[in-house]
């Protein structure tokens, strides 16, 4: 059940979630694909309250979660701005860190569109075989 195109998502991050389940039994890639998706709208509002009220304790989480997050997914842009956005928000630089979490909100908004499609394209190929 290879998917035919990523959509930017990383080849290899995509290889070590497909190995835990050879055979594509139990879906765990669309599976996975689908909570990404699913939590990268709850942390982009999470992001923007946490920028607004200026805490850096917040922008922190959101960020160290969501670098762990999309990088299982192959979404290697998004999780390296995101550890830029965690060090500013641990060093308390959230003054310095407005371009960087406006950059983190457009990686995880392409990172999500490239989950949908890679899930919708598995779906696909599931419903076929």
């Amino acid at each position: 059940m290879e998917a035919t195109h990523n959509f930017g998502l990383d080849e290899e991050a995509l290889s070590r979630v497909r190995e835990l389940d050879p055979a594509g039994r139990d879906q765990l890639l669309l599976r996975l694909l689908c909570v990404f998706e699913k939590s990268i709208d709850r942390m982009l509002i999470q992001i923007e309250q946490a920028r607004a009220a200026d805490d850096a304790k917040a922008v922190h989480g959101v960020a160290h979660t969501l670098k762990s997050s999309s990088a299982a997914v192959g979404a290697l842009a998004l999780s390296r701005q995101c550890a830029v956005v965690e060090l500013m928000a641990r060093e308390s630089r959230l003054d310095e860190a407005g371009d960087g979490v406006q950059r983190m909100i457009v990686e995880a908004v392409a990172a999500r569109d490239a989950a949908r499609l890679l899930a919708a394209q598995l779906q696909a190929v599931a419903h076929t075989a």
